[in-house]
């Protein structure tokens, strides 16, 4: 919807009435604003009950950790561990190696045999999210950094989850109605925990898909809720942030009156939570 210089705009239902005196603007950017204006709320009175992270968020991680090196097949060689092929899209496709580089460096020690490079592997398996390598390629030393985190959620949304890709799909589409029907039964059953993760890898494998985008937001709205109403304000506060990562994001994308309709309506519901557990601490 769009309008010209002049005309009177009100917020359905809302005591809110704009003039524009510009010659002509989307109402969908008026009501991203104004949503901005809340997340700006959710911001600071998370900011007055403390556990703001000012660093990297803690990843939000799919049931196990994968080997960051899976899909990657070595051979030893004069100068190193070579890399005799590597698995297309693999978490190390990604990062940057490639077949005939040679692995001389992992996680700072230095490695030049299989075994070593299979021990160090070893070690790191299920417990290790990220790592440095130096490896030569035409014989020039190169640093890469592998970690196990979905390349399309980084680049899109700006957050840090490692996807279950224990099941592969050739289609994106499946992909996301599989973990659509398994977010939505988990939601179901009440366990949003395990619903978000279902919904994260739905995203991973549609990156662009808004709608899934607002349900996550949704879902780490009520996450965040669920945890304020029993004090555990460190949890409560982590998942706001990651929902007021994406929403910082999703204002970029044509959001629809519903979906714009449910993202205003789960920040004024944490608002009003955010400002309840607010007087109640300060009352103590």
């Amino acid at each position: 919807m769009k309008w010209r210089s002049g005309e009177v705009v009100k917020w359905p239902s809302q005591h809110l009435t704009l003039v524009k005196t510009n010659a002509i603007c989307s109402i969908d950017r008026i009501h991203q604003l104004a949503l901005t204006r809340l997340v700006g709320l959710v911001v600071v009175f998370a900011l007055s009950l403390g556990h703001w992270a000012t660093g990297p968020l803690p990843e939000v991680c799919a049931a196990g950790l994968p080997s960051l090196f899976r899909g990657v097949v070595v051979a030893d060689s004069p100068q190193g561990v070579a890399v005799v092929s590597i698995e297309d899209y693999s978490q190390a496709f990604l990062a940057g190696l490639r077949p005939e580089d040679v692995v001389v460096q992992v996680d700072g020690r230095p490695v030049s045999t299989i075994d070593e490079f299979a021990a160090l592997s070893q070690q790191m398996k299920g417990q290790a999210v990220r790592t440095n390598l130096v490896v030569l390629r035409n014989g020039q030393p190169r640093a890469l950094e592998l970690h196990l985190y979905s390349y399309p959620l980084l680049k899109t949304w700006n957050l840090a989850f490692i996807p279950d890709d224990e099941i592969r799909f050739v289609e994106p589409s499946a992909a996301l109605d599989y973990w659509s029907r398994m977010g939505r039964g988990f939601e179901s059953a009440n366990q949003l925990d395990h619903a978000l993760e279902a919904w994260l890898n739905a995203l991973h494998n549609e990156p662009t898909n808004v709608g899934v985008a607002v349900h996550i937001c949704e879902l780490l709205a009520q996450l965040a809720r669920q945890s304020l109403a029993v004090h555990q304000l460190a949890q409560a506060v982590k998942a706001l942030q990651r929902e007021i990562i994406m929403l910082q994001r999703l204002f970029d994308y044509s959001l629809t009156d519903d979906q714009l309709q449910s993202v205003k309506r789960q920040l004024q519901e944490t608002v009003t939570t955010l400002k309840s557990v607010r007087q109640g601490s300060l009352e103590k």
